[in-house]
């Protein structure tokens, strides 16, 4: 049995106080493997002062050492990718393939990033008599999912660091490893003394948080749901939030799109992680005629994503993270068919041979209307729904159908009237014929997606605020 025991605050590991334990469960068998000891107010609290005494500190702390900080926490997380990669398969799920292509790459990729970044953040400019200078926020609060729990903690850590602000982690429970190693980095990269601190809890921990009149910027990655909650509460000290929120997002073939590339590309960003990325490709709008081609490529391309244990190398496909994520994807595969869906792939039924565990057969719906519920909800799960179109106007329609507006692709052979038609997508980032993903670029959403942006100098600039000096040129 695992148990995560000790917050960190101060610069070391303290250990937790709280009156609640909680369960972690593995998701391949439904089996408990250990707990997570929550936080008491009384451990929030000395958080958030070791975080101000952080602050006071660092933020006078020069370009060149912050650049230092990171490079070394690069270093330090890059040597502990092997047992980063065991936690997340153990823990939630993820297959060791996808923790070496995807869960430490992109971390360490970020951190490369925010270094870049430092150079390219305007610090300073002058403005007739006057000189306007970003400075840091404040303290940070970070509160991070567990679907790609590295990636985003590197992406609110390391904005911070390179900010000149000190930053409290709430990791989520559902995956603690990653979050506890990459505090283990943290504490071997020198850094003064309250830069960075973590808590653990449930939903009194982040109101603690949230409410606190000591806290000067929060940042959540989550649900829609918790991401208005967490809203309500900032606004009680106007404390300003950075949202990435949920998605919907949807691929678009266009006519003349290259389906032996397409095809494969899309089913991939749909399955991997088990659906459970908030980019994740869970719709797929397509010309009418070409359906019955592109149903058969599909088939094909979902038979090669076998699900199995997470820990083996030859497993695509592992379980969703929780129980009740299991749950929750299988009522909405359920309430498709109720809708009128077609349920080509797949469905709500445990896959054979895996009867324990949180495991959701790989799954394709046609016939798929966009006032469904399946073409207007975030499943996060294998789900795919296939929405034919009779028009490319109706198409671009149909991709900004939802409330939304995260991620998206288009796929044409005209390279041109990709990007024409990408500029019709109402969504914060799309992605053109499979282009590699560049985490340099400014990530977050539009509508119930939230707002706000992280990733290279763009998640170092959104907590930094304006100074002016005028009379100081």
């Amino acid at each position: 049995m695992k148990c995560y025991t000790h917050f960190y605050a101060d610069g070391r590991f303290l250990e937790c106080t709280g009156a609640a334990r909680m369960a972690l469960i593995s998701p391949s068998y439904g089996t408990r493997i250990g707990d997570v000891v929550a936080c008491s107010a009384h451990n929030v609290e000395r958080a958030v002062h070791s975080a101000r005494a952080g602050f006071r500190a660092w933020s006078a702390s020069s370009i060149d050492e912050r650049r230092g900080a990171l490079q070394r926490l690069h270093h330090e997380l890059e040597s502990r990718a092997a047992a980063a990669t065991h936690a997340l398969a153990e823990e939630m799920g993820c297959p060791t393939w996808l923790g070496r292509l995807m869960q430490l790459p992109m971390p360490l990729k970020g951190l490369q990033f925010a270094i870049e970044g430092l150079e390219q953040v305007g610090w300073r400019e002058t403005i007739g008599n006057g000189i306007v200078e970003r400075v840091p926020a404040g303290v940070v609060v970070a509160i991070t999912p567990w679907n790609f729990p590295l990636h985003q903690i590197v992406a609110k850590v390391a904005a911070a660091i390179g900010a000149g602000c000190s930053v409290i982690l709430k990791p989520s429970e559902v995956a603690p490893g990653a979050a506890q190693l990459f505090m283990e980095a943290v504490h071997a990269c020198d850094l003064p003394v309250g830069v960075v601190n973590m808590v653990w809890g449930a939903a009194s921990v982040g109101e603690q948080l949230t409410t606190h009149p000591q806290v000067d910027r929060i940042s959540f990655t989550g649900s829609t749901d918790v991401g208005r909650k967490i809203m309500a509460s900032a606004a009680q000290g106007l404390t300003p939030v950075t949202l990435e929120l949920g998605g919907k997002s949807a691929a678009v073939l266009l006519e003349d799109a290259d389906l032996d590339a397409a095809i494969p590309a899309v089913v991939r960003l749909g399955m991997a992680n088990s659906g459970q990325a908030c980019v994740s490709q869970s719709r797929l709008i397509a010309p009418a005629r070409l359906v019955p081609e592109i149903v058969e490529r599909l088939r094909n391309a979902i038979a090669s994503w076998p699900l199995g244990d997470p820990l083996e190398d030859a497993t695509r496909l592992g379980p969703v993270a929780t129980e009740g994520q299991l749950q929750r994807v299988r009522r909405m595969i359920g309430r498709a068919q109720e809708q009128g869906a077609k349920l080509l792939v797949g469905g709500a039924q445990p896959p054979a041979g895996l009867g324990q565990g949180w495991y959701v057969q790989p799954t394709l719906f046609g016939d798929v209307r966009p006032d469904m519920e399946i073409a207007q909800e975030e499943v996060f799960g294998p789900v795919l729904a296939l929405l034919p179109y009779e028009s490319e106007q109706e198409a671009a329609d149909f991709a900004n159908a939802t409330r939304y507006g995260l991620s998206g692709a288009v796929w044409s052979r005209d390279a041109e009237r990709a990007v024409d038609f990408a500029r019709r997508m109402r969504t914060g980032q799309v992605v053109i014929n499979g282009a590699a993903q560049n985490l340099a670029t400014p990530f977050g959403g539009w509508g119930l997606s939230g707002f706000g942006r992280e990733n290279g100098r763009f998640g170092i600039e959104d907590l930094l605020n304006y100074r002016s000096l005028h009379g100081a040129a």
